[in-house]
């Protein structure tokens, strides 16, 4: 079974198992929170001539989960689908790493089973990370997640007010004819520098 595999497997399994278990012959995790019930389980969709289903989530390597946890989580209003720690060779096969645990937490909006976003952090790492990108605008190598949001102000005041890098405030690129609310986007840094894209649709006449 390869590390893929291996990796699929004990994330299934970890919604039985409350404490550290052996998934696989060289994969340990540890459940700190059971995966969250969801509405659907539907397989991937593949198109006639795609390799490639929509891409199931977006996942970003942080320097402090729980200081991450705190935006997506407790500001931004996702809800965790699943809390593990990863330990053991399988797990550093995937990464391209050795003898580094992982804590790997997968937030949802609603009760998609796609679309969300994955917060991991490695232990065990030598040295200090370099600082995160706090300027406010976009550079080479930028990667950016987007959300839709139905509170674009609101939330643009939540994000202002605990003192992420607002990259944006709330702008409309492009002036559409016939709309009573014009679309609306706005852009931030997240505590590790990663641009956060929130986009809110128009409303027409």
């Amino acid at each position: 079974m390869n590390s893929v595999i291996a990796m699929g497997a004990a994330i299934l399994m970890v919604i039985a198992t409350p404490v550290w278990a052996q998934t696989s012959a060289d994969t340990e995790v540890r459940n700190l929170l059971p995966m969250a019930p969801v509405v659907s389980r539907s397989p991937a969709v593949f198109q006639p001539g795609q390799a490639l289903a929509p891409m199931a989530r977006a996942t970003i390597f942080v320097r402090d989960i729980e200081a991450s946890l705190k935006l997506y989580r407790d500001i931004l209003g996702l809800k965790p689908m699943f809390d593990n720690i990863w330990k053991g060779k399988g797990i550093n096969d995937i990464m391209g790493t050795t003898g580094k645990d992982l804590r790997a937490t997968v937030l949802m909006a609603g009760e998609s089973t796609v679309g969300n976003i994955g917060i991991y952090q490695l232990y065990n790492e030598k040295g200090t990370p370099p600082p995160p990108i706090k300027t406010p605008d976009t550079r080479i190598g930028d990667v950016a997640v987007i959300f839709p949001t139905n509170d674009i102000w609101g939330m643009t005041k939540k994000i202002k007010d605990a003192g992420y890098v607002i990259v944006s405030p709330p702008v409309a690129l492009i002036e559409r004819p016939g709309m009573k609310q014009q679309p609306l986007e706005m852009m931030f840094r997240d505590a590790d520098g990663v641009l956060v894209n929130l986009v809110q649709a128009g409303i027409p006449n």
